[in-house]
């Protein structure tokens, strides 16, 4: 009973605290010298007032929520005493900058603030505010906040961070002290424009409450939620706005600084009822979930967002999928990031006779220069081989092989490799470093592929020493089989169930576009599930068809016989 009541206790202290959020933010809050106000950004109080402990907001960007969150910090300094959080960016470099820009200047305006600063412990990653310690981490490059046990943690920019790192962060609330009524322990919140369906803030999203801020017609009086690509309209546009395009900007038939926003039901102008904080009101899609989770759209914040300057911001980015992510603040997948695995997809079905393929190379004795194979090593072999027709490739034969210290797949990997007599064999660097450095020495065509970030030259691949391995780059080589998938230049075998496994591991892999540390945008390969082995066996396949038609023929030639170890260069993530 005593247990029970102290929970009791520290629900009611932790849930009054978070009520009072939003006074603590206006009272000692401080922006570019004024104190802090959510006027014109009222849709961000009732995310602050929130008292669940696991939340999420998937996010346009600009619309202040990254200032929201640092006076939210500073605020649960004041409330919560003796008490550590974790403030989370994707780089190390990204949070040293955060930190000493945003969450230096909030303390600095603000009096009440900077006199509880400990300036013995203030630096960029971490800061005594009280009693209460701050550190701030990037997800990349930096695991020193992993070891640090936290009662609240924050997640800015979800996506582009390091899933695995923040997975490892969350489990330092374990022994947090506050606990909600479902067991959780600890605050958590994250926050972040999205990428991709399926990944990082977006299932987050979908998980919680999925909170809409809608809005009152004052035409029709009804309470309504407009969608960009159903109620976006642009004076003499008719066509779907899904189909508008950059390029679009400069035609002078479309007034795109006429746009407006209609209202779903009545397909009135909804401008002036957005514009009226007294007609907005959160409403959750799944109000039974215990995870909170909130959509923020450019128009919840409409003094800085009119549909012109959204519809504007198209021209800022090169690919469409920019502009839904940052923009609008939806996730979006098409051919440019995501593998087609529609039923059209699936049906493309080879047409390859591989008996009478290899017949040929048997008449004339020659190992077949038109046959790869890709591997992709675990406890489970997912092997793959591929048969050049005309330009093209087909997918003409994958198995999975049972791989164990006990029963090595090695003869097994061999028999094959003869049988569908392969000119070259790619195959991953590990984890398995014994079965590979046992198939580099017994065949002379086979090498070791380390993926790497980048390659210098013309080619994604760069062949080393006598052949025994290759670095690869891991974005461009998978990139160039997203294109090919998606193009139609891949057929796969007829072998149904292994059919439908490759595209359930091709609809995991996404490809999302971030910035780097100097304000570059990168492209990087991510994963929505753990599944993904088929799609780096067809991309090891690939790379040693890439081989076979780029490498200088002295290249492919693998090592002699007694090379005891694969020399694996800095890989990158996998």
């Amino acid at each position: 009973m005593s247990g029970m009541s102290s929970r009791l206790r520290t629900r009611l202290s932790r849930e009054d605290g978070l009520r009072e959020l939003d006074k603590v933010v206006q009272k000692y809050g401080v922006v570019n010298g004024k104190p802090f106000t959510f006027k014109d950004h009222e849709f961000q109080i009732e995310i602050i007032r929130d008292t669940r402990s696991r939340q999420t907001v998937r996010k346009c960007s600009q619309v202040g929520l990254s200032e929201l969150m640092v006076q939210k910090t500073l605020a649960l300094a004041t409330v919560f005493p003796h008490k550590r959080a974790i403030f989370t960016l994707p780089t190390k470099d990204f949070a040293d900058k955060f930190s000493k820009d945003r969450i230096d200047s909030a303390i600095e305006n603000s009096e009440h603030y900077k006199s509880m600063v400990v300036k013995a412990n203030n630096s960029a990653s971490q800061k005594k505010i009280g009693s209460f310690t701050l550190y701030v981490a990037g997800s990349f490059g930096s695991n020193s906040a992993i070891s640090i046990p936290a009662e609240i943690l924050i997640n800015d920019e979800v996506d582009f961070s390091n899933q695995e790192v923040l997975g490892k962060l969350s489990s330092r609330l374990r022994h947090a002290e506050m606990e909600d009524e479902r067991g959780y322990r600890g605050m958590r919140s994250k926050f972040s424009t999205p990428t991709v369906h399926d990944y990082g803030v977006d299932g987050d999203f979908e998980a919680g409450h999925q909170a809409y801020y809608m809005v009152k017609c004052k035409c029709c009086q009804e309470w309504v939620l407009p969608n960009f690509f159903e109620d976006f309209f642009v004076p003499g546009y008719d066509g779907a706005i899904a189909e508008l395009r950059r390029g679009d900007l400069s035609n002078p038939r479309y007034s795109f600084d006429k746009s407006i926003l209609r209202c779903p039901k009545c397909r009135a102008d909804l401008w002036p009822s957005i514009c009226d904080p007294s007609r907005r009101q959160w409403v959750a899609k799944r109000p039974d979930a215990w995870e909170h989770s909130y959509q923020v759209y450019p128009w919840d914040a409409p003094k800085y967002n009119p549909p012109g300057v959204v519809i504007r911001q198209m021209g800022d980015y090169p690919l469409i999928s920019d502009f839904y992510n940052f923009v609008i603040g939806v996730p979006h997948s098409d051919a440019e990031n995501s593998f087609n695995v529609e039923q059209a997809f699936k049906d493309r079905i080879s047409d390859v006779r591989m008996w009478e393929y290899l017949a040929g190379t048997l008449m004339s004795g020659m190992r077949n220069a038109g046959v790869v194979a890709g591997l992709d090593v675990g406890k489970i072999i997912h092997f793959v081989v591929k048969a050049r027709v005309g330009k093209h490739w087909h997918v003409v034969y994958a198995e999975k092989i049972a791989n164990t210290r006990g029963s090595p797949a090695t003869p097994e990997i061999l028999a094959r490799i003869d049988y569908f007599r392969c000119a070259k064999v790619c195959t991953d660097a590990g984890p398995d470093i014994t079965l590979v450095n046992n198939l580099v020495e017994a065949r002379h065509q086979v090498s070791a592929v380390v993926y790497v970030r980048s390659i210098k030259g013309l080619q994604p691949f760069e062949v080393k020493g006598e052949g025994e391995v290759i670095n690869a780059d891991r974005t461009k080589t998978l990139k160039e089989l997203l294109a090919k998938h998606n193009n139609g230049e891949l057929r796969y075998m007829s072998r149904q169930d292994i059919r439908d496994e490759i595209f359930k591991h091709l609809k995991t892999t996404k490809k999302i576009r971030e910035r780097s540390s100097d304000g570059d945008m990168v492209e990087r390969f991510i994963k929505t599930d753990d599944e993904d082995h088929w799609v780096h066996a067809l991309n090891y396949a690939q790379i040693a068809g890439m081989v076979m038609d780029f490498a200088p023929q002295g290249n492919i030639v693998g090592v002699l016989p007694g090379v005891s170890k694969v020399r694996v260069g800095s890989a990158a993530d996998n």
